[in-house]
């Protein structure tokens, strides 16, 4: 397979590392905490000076930015001057929070230099009123995790949180890694990523020197490992969604796809909407005495984005025979369980929404919240 990216000249790459190093001082500078005013200002005659003018429109900008208007029934959440795309969602102290890839880009796709560089963060207490967070996680240039950072996911463990999460090098080539925080706020990466789950499989298609898919992990426990199901791809050309465990996070062994599409009709579209993709957005969980894999499926001309199957074991579904899940929405989260229903959260159109499932129906579909009465009841579980 040719990429540009792989013959690139010196000075596209310079140009490159010039983006990168630019795009992370503009994060510095934006979310950086307002200072506190001086006492002393200089006197004005009348009116308002510039310096004045300056500083209050500092605090206005900064306010709208860490508190936005939210009307979650009608749009969703978004960050101010961006939209979300694949999120993680973790409860602590009394506040849901939401670690989503903060997309800021005109032209569909998350692959140009300094876009998806870092993850947004923004909490809630009631799913109404919303506080926006400094970003975590930014691209480290010269690492497997130079030019993007993608979809992470987090798995509450005794008294810290663990992320795993999707970086891209400058060869697009994606990989997983983990970080781990104890209060949602610092996250520091652990020193044995990234974790390469394809490398050496000999079912995989992946490679470190040319765009490559291992992307978009999801963790969940059972039988005292912890798996981990992340899209991929076949040696045979089919997208596929693939499983490893580990009983430390450290060692990790490979079991092979758990779902396989077709091995021809992909056909790209620089804008997105492709005819025929990737599976993406997995999450796998055991309900009602079966297993239930959510995710975005390579289905060619389909207007559902989630799609749901079942099977008794988790390591096997079969793609003929899933069924619409949430028809807008991709990227599903759960973010409470109450008996045999839960909330979930999804992203729509680049704003994160929120709906409603019975696990316990034949066929369980996303409903998604229209009314305040709903989603205020959830705060009570």
């Amino acid at each position: 397979m040719s990429d540009p990216f792989h013959t690139r000249s010196a000075d596209l790459a310079s140009r490159r590392q010039f983006l990168l190093q630019a795009g992370t001082a503009v994060l510095a500078a934006a979310v950086a905490p307002a200072a506190a005013l001086p006492d002393a200002r200089p006197a004005a005659a009348s009116g308002t000076t510039i310096l004045d003018f300056e500083r209050k429109l500092k605090r206005m900008r900064f306010e709208h930015y860490r508190r936005p208007p939210v009307d979650i029934l009608k749009e969703g959440f978004r960050p101010v001057g961006g939209k979300i795309a694949d999120f993680a969602t973790a409860r602590h102290r009394g506040r849901d929070h939401f670690f989503y890839i903060e997309r800021r880009l005109q032209e569909g796709t998350p692959f140009y230099p300094g876009h998806e560089i870092y993850f947004g963060h923004a909490s809630t207490a009631d799913f109404f009123e919303w506080e926006v967070h400094d970003p975590v996680m930014l691209v480290r240039p010269g690492t497997w995790e130079e030019a993007h950072v993608w979809a992470p996911c987090i798995l509450a463990e005794k008294a810290e949180f663990i992320m795993a999460y999707t970086g891209l090098n400058r060869h697009l080539s994606q990989n997983i890694g983990l970080a781990s925080s104890r209060d949602l706020f610092g996250w520091k990466r652990w020193p044995g990523n990234p974790l390469s789950p394809c490398r050496n499989a000999v079912w995989a298609a992946w490679w470190d020197d040319d765009i490559a898919s291992c992307r978009d992990p999801h963790l969940f426990r059972h039988d005292g490992r912890v798996w981990m199901v992340y899209t991929a791809n076949t040696r045979e050309g089919a997208a596929c969604l693939a499983l490893a465990s580990s009983r430390d996070f450290k060692r990790w062994k490979d079991h092979g796809p758990i779902i396989t599409g077709p091995t021809s009709g992909y056909e790209p579209n620089l804008g997105g909407g492709h005819l025929q993709g990737s599976f993406e957005s997995a999450n796998l969980s055991f309900r009602e005495g079966r297993w239930l894999l959510l995710t975005k499926a390579p289905i060619r001309d389909a207007t559902v984005r989630t799609w749901a199957a079942a099977s008794d074991r988790f390591e096997s579904f079969r793609l003929d025979q899933m069924w619409p899940f949430w028809r807008d929405a991709i990227g599903i989260e759960v973010v409470r369980d109450r008996g045999t229903r839960s909330l979930l959260a999804g992203m729509v159109g680049g704003y994160l929404r929120f709906a409603e499932v019975d696990w316990a129906e034949t066929r369980p579909s996303a409903r998604e919240i229209k009314d305040r009465e709903t989603l205020a009841r959830w705060n009570s579980v």
